[in-house]
């Protein structure tokens, strides 16, 4: 079987960079760089979808809000995956807002391209299926990790994923979003960073957080971050391996 050309690695997002070559070539013309700004709203539930977004640079927490004001994380998604996948698969209110919590870029596209393209294109919907997959299995895994697990297996698992998204060791980040993020109290995740500097895991100062041991982190994180890179890994992997530098 001949091997497909696939688009270039130099494309920062995984499913995009997965798509086969002449794929991106077509869908390329309806794709706009944009630089996206911290705890800017990409979309509130209740909204029509004007747009998807495939980060490059950036992070996007979905967030769901309870009728106290109380929010919490139901996903995130930075270079591995895309926001908006409601425009595709119906109204899904699995989350009550879309907010960057890491400045950066995506690639935005017309919500009447990507269906366009959903309907049109078989290998553009696979991977867009198939990535929705992914997102489910994490919103799901999420739930289990913010009843069962301790603050600081939570922190953890934060930061791995962060990491993985945005490959580098600094991140500037406030403990307090960190918080809105996890529905916990400030104090709470300013006391499981402590601990995790106490173990030579991170350096924190104030709005930046320096991993110093990746693998400290794994041992200091829960389950809950192993079962979803595993089933990204499972359904996706075969798509995104070889452009995971």
């Amino acid at each position: 079987m001949p091997t497909v050309e696939k688009a270039s690695t130099k494309i920062q997002n995984l499913l995009l960079a997965a798509l086969p070559k002449n794929v991106f070539d077509t869908i390329e013309p309806s794709l706009t760089l944009v630089d996206l700004k911290l705890n800017e709203v990409l979309w509130e539930m209740d909204e029509k979808r004007k747009h998807v977004y495939f980060p490059t640079t950036a992070m996007i927490c979905l967030l769901y809000e309870t009728e106290e004001g109380e929010s919490i994380e139901v996903g995130m998604t930075g270079r591995l995956g895309m926001v908006g996948i409601v425009t595709f698969i119906g109204d899904a209110r699995m989350a009550k807002r879309a907010v960057v919590i890491n400045p950066g870029q995506a690639y935005k596209m017309k919500a009447k391209d990507i269906e366009k393209y959903f309907e049109e294109i078989p290998d553009f919907h696979e991977i867009c299926m198939l990535y929705t997959q992914t997102l489910l299995a994490q919103i799901s895994q999420n739930g289990i990790c913010n009843r069962l697990h301790t603050i600081e297996q939570q922190l953890s698992r934060f930061l791995l994923i962060l990491h993985d998204n945005l490959q580098t060791t600094s991140i500037h980040i406030t403990h307090g979003r960190i918080s809105n993020v996890l529905g916990v109290r400030r104090e709470s995740i300013s006391a499981a960073a402590a601990q995790l500097q106490d173990k030579g895991l991170i350096k924190y100062t104030r709005g930046k957080i320096e991993l110093l041991d990746r693998k400290g982190l794994l041992a200091a994180s829960c389950e809950c971050y192993e079962v979803v890179k595993d089933q990204y890994e499972r359904i996706l992997g075969t798509y995104t391996s070889q452009h995971d530098s």
